[in-house]
């Protein structure tokens, strides 16, 4: 017997894709920072689009470099797909989790269209604003941005609406010397003692509520 569900389902329709349903997953834990001691960080910098520091700088310098910083924030952040639609202008949503004053370097993600984000709980500073939970911001494809967790972490939801160039870089770097990375690297190992994960999406939620 068809159900009401089904019916709509066979009524409505979108480019995007069907009717579906999707349900909170638990967080994978990110490494500890004695997990990442002795990791092999070679092929951490295969992540970015690092050209912009190529002009300046010695290429394994660079590498060396971005892979010490990935071994320095791995302990910080969480990131967690909830929905995704695979095709050109499919939406997806993802939750991430940044810990106690995590220094997000500044980057953009052209290949993967317009974003909008919003803020579940904790705080995040960006420039000289503070943006608190329910607040967010809007980023237009390719605009390159950063920002630093608040001093009680930051959990981020990320909409996107496909729209972006599928040749372009998933991850492009936009950090303008290996000075300002170092010095992202130092100030993560300054804070690795503060992070400690959340199990839950909505764990971050309900201790602000509480």
């Amino acid at each position: 017997m068809s159900t009401s569900t089904d019916q709509e389902r066979e009524r409505y329709h979108s480019d995007r894709g069907p009717f579906a349903i999707f349900e909170t997953p638990d967080l994978v834990q990110p490494p500890s920072p004695e997990d990442m001691v002795h990791a092999d960080m070679s092929q951490a910098a295969d992540y970015f689009d690092y050209s912009g520091l190529l002009d300046d700088n010695d290429e394994q310098d660079v590498r060396d470099a971005l892979g010490e910083l990935g071994r320095a924030i791995a302990p910080g952040s969480i990131v967690t797909p909830m929905f995704n639609q695979p095709k050109p202008d499919g939406m997806s949503l993802v939750h991430v989790w940044f810990g106690p004053n995590f220094p997000l370097f500044r980057h953009s993600h052209p290949q993967h269209g317009d974003c909008l984000y919003y803020i579940v709980a904790g705080s995040l500073i960006m420039g000289s604003r503070v943006l608190k939970a329910g607040d967010g911001f809007f980023l237009p494809n390719g605009m390159p941005y950063k920002y630093r967790a608040g001093p009680e972490g930051v959990e981020v939801l990320e909409f996107r609406a496909g729209g972006g160039d599928p040749d372009a870089p998933d991850l492009r770097l936009h950090e303008t010397s290996l000075d300002g990375v170092r010095r992202l690297t130092e100030m993560a190992k300054e804070h690795q003692p503060e992070w400690q994960a959340p199990r839950k999406v909505s764990d971050g939620l309900q201790a602000a509520q509480s």
